[in-house]
């Protein structure tokens, strides 16, 4: 007959495996575990929903209340990859966080994906929302969607930050320029994909989707510093010490934009939001309520 306390003791085991198991599930998705969990129990959080704005499928998320701050994730990915800035503003702001048309939970579209109609459904969401002004942080393609609706519709926009962002194809680093030029299903890719396939209405279209993204990275944008200079929001440009962004790219943003500051954080690359979040975390907050 087995003993209460090997039962005991096995279950002790196992719990601490389990622990164990937990820490480094969440340690390598960069804290994607714990938010989770988080979002299903918080009383921040109040869910996901879908609504239908320029004839497009779009999901969003909203946590929070106060003053609105939509969160704008990058090519190819969803606003899971935001969580870190979720957490960060979900006790300070009302925060909206949407998928992308034909990203992540939105859903599908016909015909290409370009940064000036997923801006468009960003000021559309916000109506449907009833939200007359918001701040925004866009991460990469989120930071571009950012540019543009400073540039065409500067009444909704109050402040906004950037990370990781260009304003013309052309200011990838030369060594960069290449992004998107991998198949579908390449190895390298098979973070983001899984990412896709868990939660799109039509994993199947994976190869589509990425088709359309990386052709439109190819070619867009292309902003021009005369627009940037258009601008009258405050604006914060932030990018990782060894981002994809060229350094001179970058300061040629900074100067045109008028009323923006430029940050470059070391020893981080385009994915600090999510994988080295404390001092991204630490500039937009300082940015967001000064």
């Amino acid at each position: 007959m087995i003993s209460r306390r090997y039962i005991v003791g096995a279950f002790a085991v196992l719990l601490v495996l389990a622990g164990v198991a937990y820490y480094w599930a969440d340690r390598s998705s960069g804290g994607m575990a714990s938010f989770l969990a988080w979002r299903e129990y918080s009383d921040l959080s109040h869910g996901g929903q879908h609504a239908t704005v320029n004839g497009v499928d779009i999901y969003y998320e909203t946590y929070g209340q106060g003053d609105p701050l939509l969160l704008l994730h990058g090519g190819l990915a969803s606003t899971i990859t935001m969580h870190n800035q979720i957490s960060a503003f979900a006790e300070r702001k009302l925060v909206i966080a949407p998928d992308s048309r034909e990203h992540g939970r939105s859903g599908p579209i016909e015909g290409a994906i370009h940064y000036a109609d997923m801006a468009d459904d960003m000021v559309a969401l916000l109506d449907h929302l009833n939200v007359e002004r918001a701040d925004i942080f866009g991460w990469s393609d989120g930071g571009i969607i950012a540019l543009d609706m400073a540039i065409r519709y500067p009444d909704r926009v109050g402040k906004f930050a950037v990370f990781g962002t260009n304003y013309h194809f052309e200011g990838l680093k030369d060594e960069d320029e290449g992004l998107g030029d991998a198949d579908a299903d390449d190895e390298s890719l098979a973070t983001i994909r899984t990412l896709y396939t868990q939660v799109a209405q039509d994993p199947d279209r994976w190869p589509v989707f990425y088709d359309k993204v990386t052709t439109m990275w190819k070619s867009e944008p292309q902003f021009t510093e005369d627009q940037l200079a258009t601008i009258g929001s405050p604006a914060l440009i932030i990018a990782g010490e060894h981002d994809v962004i060229k350094p001179n790219h970058l300061q040629s943003m900074q100067a045109a934009i008028k009323n923006s500051d430029l940050q470059i954080i070391p020893d981080t690359d385009h994915f600090a939001p999510m994988q080295s979040p404390e001092p991204v975390n630490d500039l937009l907050v300082a940015f967001f309520e000064e």
